[in-house]
């Protein structure tokens, strides 16, 4: 269970959007309390996630059949579906703003927050970003199928979180050190991933697809 749980943990980590707001709360006025007050609604939410789903939803996916192996194959296969989705640069092209409409009331009300002062608002934007997501969900599924102790599954949770915010921790630490430095460098690794995005994002998805099956059949 821990060497897919940390791949997938690290795969989270990267994504572009995460990256992107630790970037934007580093150029924010006060960014060390941005960043801070974003990387505490984030674990936040993430945490309580899990602990619901762990402890309130564990009785009702105790089945037989329900076995960590058999969970490894099935979101790995499931991941390589959506590398194979994500290469082909559609999901990319389903996003991507229209330059013929103007932007909704909404959209604007979002920049204008994020582009403000308050604290509140990162800390909001941090409990966004760890709203459930299938790559969430798919790594609780993992920890619940491996039937350790809950103690066991409550570290796991916790190492989870703390490696999917690795790249808002480590900015976080090194800011201390070198401020301009440490926004140059996530700024060049957004750039980075912003370029051929949909290719980028499949490899990714494509490798921790690969583990997983493969741990999955180890594991039968």
């Amino acid at each position: 269970m821990w060497i897919t749980l940390l791949v997938m943990a690290a795969a989270v980590s990267l994504e572009p959007f995460r990256i992107g707001m630790t970037v934007l709360m580093l150029n924010r006025p006060r960014p060390l309390l941005q960043l801070l007050a974003f990387l505490i609604g984030g674990f936040v939410m993430g945490t309580a996630v899990g602990l619901i789903v762990l402890f309130a939803l564990r009785p009702a996916l105790g089945s037989a059949h329900f076995t960590l192996p058999r969970v490894q194959l099935v979101v790995g296969a499931l991941a390589l579906v959506a590398a194979a989705f994500f290469a082909t640069g559609r999901p990319a092209a389903l996003l991507a703003p229209k330059p013929d409409r103007e932007p909704g009331w909404l959209m604007t009300r979002t920049k204008q927050l994020l582009g403000g002062h308050s604290l509140w608002t990162a800390s909001v934007a941090g409990l966004g970003i760890a709203l459930p997501s299938v790559d969430y969900l798919a790594a609780l599924a993992l920890i619940v199928a491996s039937g350790a102790a809950a103690s066991t599954q409550v570290g796991a949770l916790l190492l989870f979180n703390v490696v999917a915010f690795g790249l808002v921790e480590i900015p976080l630490i090194s800011y201390l050190i070198a401020p301009e430095r440490t926004r140059a460098t996530l700024s060049a690794l957004q750039t980075w991933l912003q370029t051929q995005r949909h290719r980028k994002v499949a490899a990714v998805v494509a490798i921790v697809g690969g583990v997983l099956l493969i741990a999955g059949l180890v594991g039968l």
